[in-house]
């Protein structure tokens, strides 16, 4: 089994909060290092900063938008027009993707 980190699986992470606890743990729990954990750590805090940066340009409602669509799987066509004008919700996941897909990944493992 490996582990593979999408964007969709990182948009998910952190948009349900997920992120945020895991950097609670990594504070919490920083003696216990090796190498795959730091790669799991500089990871997880790229991902908290990169989409902190984000988010902090989008009113509330587009960014409850996000949460809705990655946390109760709501797709964004009930969002067009009514939380912003369609082109606009189209070009942030547009400019969101990118972000994410620049994250380095940590190096997949075979897990037994």
């Amino acid at each position: 089994m490996t582990t593979t980190w999408t964007n969709r699986e990182i948009l998910k992470s952190y948009f349900r909060g997920m992120t945020d606890l895991e950097c609670e743990l990594i504070e919490q729990d920083s003696e216990r290092a090796n190498k795959y954990r730091h790669e799991n750590m500089v990871f997880v805090q790229e991902i908290k900063r990169v989409l902190d940066e984000f988010c902090k340009q989008l009113t509330p409602e587009v960014k409850d938008m996000y949460v809705s669509k990655y946390k109760e799987n709501k797709p964004f066509i009930e969002f067009y027009n009514v939380v912003a004008p369609t082109g606009y919700i189209m070009a942030l996941n547009k400019e969101l993707n990118a972000l994410v897909s620049k994250i380095e990944r940590p190096k997949q493992r075979l897990y037994a």
